[in-house]
């Protein structure tokens, strides 16, 4: 039987696209193929390790890989998932991409507008969605998953510094996998992925988007895995750039995240001065 030695388990609208093409780019790295998000864990638990072995090479063809693995964001927010994964792979290692709270909703904003038709203002879509922000405090979801985990086979990476220093980012990756960093192409990871923009023909993607989503549930997901992989997708989402997010409403919101970021740093151990800088959060004296 083959399973995967590693998982990507998050965030959503973190850059873990741009991860798993990163991951792909490499010989000796195997991600599934039909479909960049299995969501076994969370979705499609039920259908069994029979059926989420099917993703992956069989043993004959399984040795040729030094890291086998699948990236599926949600499992990082699912209550069930740190248990399932261990009981399943207690071995395997953890990839998880952060990206700054504000960032992420203003990402998932940009989700919205291109692929659901949505027309109001980002103001307005955290007021009927306030879970966008909620979904920032990352060290909640990180704690449980610390219940079953060393700290040791969690790799936290900051979609910030990842897309900036590309090669830091394989090289931590290479180590953190074992595997030769020297063999990811030299381009690997320098190009945009799933960016957000605002399609010239909005309602017309928004039916498609929604016909895929009805397919899914139909477990026709290779069908809409076929399409998304055809011109159709990319005509259609083509358009004008999401405009950037207002500075000021930014500084505003991420006083909210000052004592996550401290709770974060001391989960995980790392360095969230990036995120501090990015806004100019001020720090609020307790004593």
């Amino acid at each position: 039987m083959t399973l995967p030695t590693f998982l990507g388990i998050g965030a959503p609208r973190a850059g873990t696209t741009w991860l798993n093409t990163l991951l792909a780019s490499h010989p000796n790295v195997y991600t599934p193929t039909l479909r960049d998000e299995i969501n076994f864990f969370d979705q499609y638990y039920e259908r069994g390790l029979g059926w989420y072995e099917t993703l992956f090479p069989p043993p004959e063809q399984a040795d040729k890989y030094q890291a086998i693995g699948e990236i599926s964001p949600q499992y990082l927010e699912c209550d069930e998932c740190p248990e399932r994964i261990f009981t399943t792979l207690p071995k395997s290692k953890l990839i998880v991409m952060l990206r700054h709270p504000v960032n992420r909703a203003y990402s998932q904003y940009g989700f919205f507008v291109q692929r659901r038709n949505y027309r109001g203002s980002f103001e307005d879509f955290l007021a009927a969605r306030p879970r966008a922000l909620e979904r920032g405090f990352y060290s909640r979801y990180l704690k449980r998953y610390l219940r079953y985990f060393d700290g040791s086979q969690i790799l936290a990476l900051l979609f910030e510094n990842a897309v900036v220093d590309i090669f830091k980012t394989k090289k931590t990756l290479a180590d953190f996998l074992d595997i030769d960093v020297d063999k990811f192409p030299a381009s690997a990871g320098s190009g945009k992925v799933n960016t957000s923009s605002v399609p010239t023909f909005q309602f017309l993607y928004g039916i498609v988007a929604k016909t895929g989503r009805q397919l899914r549930r139909w477990h026709l997901e290779p069908v809409v895995d076929f399409v998304m992989r055809t011109s159709i997708q990319r005509v259609l989402a083509k358009g004008s750039s999401l405009p950037p997010l207002n500075g000021e409403l930014k500084r505003q919101l991420s006083q909210t995240y000052q004592d996550e970021f401290d709770e974060l740093e001391e989960c995980l151990q790392i360095d969230l001065s990036c995120w501090r800088k990015q806004e100019g959060v001020t720090r609020i004296s307790h004593g």
